[in-house]
C-alpha cells in the first residue's frame, strides 16, 4: 500500500478507537507507527518522518489540519458539530473549508444542544467577520442589531446551514425584509427591491439599502435562487437598486 494510503487508514482507527476526530500526533505514533510499517511493508530508515512527510501532504489536501499543542483534525469528510466538543478555531476550520455539517436535534439532550449552539456562535462569528460587522446593506454596526441571516433558510437546505457562502450579516431591519421577500439579490449581487405602496418601507429600500462585498466568502447564486423561489420573485414586480 501507498504511505499515503497507510496513514490516511491509520488515522481513522486512531480517530474510531478514541471515539474523536482530534488526533494526538504522540499518541498516533505510538499506537500506530509500527502498524503503519508493516502495512507499507516497507521499514526503511526514519519511518516516522516519513509519516510526518505524509502528515503534511494530507494538510496540504485540506484532509486533516493542524491545531497546535501536536494535534491534528481529521476532515476528510464532513464533522457533524453534534458528535463531540471542539475548539473552536477546529469548528472554524471546518465552517471555512465547507466540512462541517449541523443537523436537528432533540430538545432535552442538553449536551448535543450546547454543540449545536457552539457551532451556530461560530458561523455567526465569522459572518460577522467576514462583512467587517457591519449590516452587508446599511451601515448598522451595533452587535445586538445584527444577525447572521440564511439566504436559503435553515430548515430548506441541510448542507447550507454552516456554509459562509449561505449567510449573510444584516441588521434586524434589512433581515426581516430579506425574509418576506421585500428585497432579493441578483446572481450578481445586484439589490432587486420589491415595489410597494407604503412610504416608509420604500425609503429604506431606496435610500438605506446598498449591498457592500464581504472580505471573502460572497454569496452564491445557488442559494440565492433558492432564495427568489421561495419569495415567489418576478422580474416585473421588482426593480434594480
Amino acid at each position: 500500500m501507498k504511505w499515503r494510503d497507510v496513514v490516511l487508514g491509520a488515522l481513522h482507527r486512531f480517530s474510531m478507537r478514541h471515539g474523536t476526530r482530534s488526533v494526538d500526533r504522540q499518541s498516533f505514533l505510538l499506537e500506530e507507527l509500527n502498524a503503519m510499517i508493516i502495512e507499507a511493508d516497507s521499514l526503511g530508515n526514519t519511518p516516522d518522518q516519513t509519516v510526518s512527510r505524509v502528515l503534511q501532504e494530507l494538510r496540504d489536501e485540506q484532509l486533516i489540519e493542524f491545531f497546535g499543542n501536536g494535534k491534528y483534525l481529521l476532515l476528510d469528510s464532513p464533522l457533524q458539530v453534534e458528535t463531540e466538543d471542539l475548539p473552536d478555531e477546529a469548528l472554524d476550520f471546518a465552517i471555512k473549508h465547507g466540512k462541517l455539517r449541523i443537523g436537528d436535534i432533540l430538545p432535552e439532550d442538553v449536551i448535543v444542544l450546547a454543540r449545536h449552539r457552539k457551532g451556530q456562535d461560530r458561523i455567526r462569528a465569522l459572518t460577522l467577520e467576514n462583512y467587517q460587522g457591519c449590516c452587508a446593506l446599511c451601515d448598522v454596526r451595533e452587535q445586538g442589531f445584527l444577525r447572521a441571516a440564511h439566504i436559503a433558510r435553515w430548515a430548506d437546505d441541510i448542507e447550507g446551514r454552516a456554509n459562509l457562502h449561505n449567510v449573510i450579516t444584516m441588521c434586524l431591519i434589512h433581515d426581516a425584509l430579506f425574509e418576506q421577500g421585500y428585497f432579493t439579490l441578483a446572481d450578481d449581487n445586484r439589490v432587486l427591491i420589491k415595489t410597494t405602496a407604503s412610504r416608509t418601507l420604500s425609503d429604506i429600500l431606496r435610500q438605506h439599502t446598498r449591498y457592500r462585498p464581504p472580505k471573502e466568502f460572497h454569496p452564491e447564486p445557488q442559494f440565492l435562487r433558492q432564495h427568489r423561489e421561495r419569495i415567489k420573485f418576478q422580474w416585473n414586480s421588482y426593480v434594480p437598486q
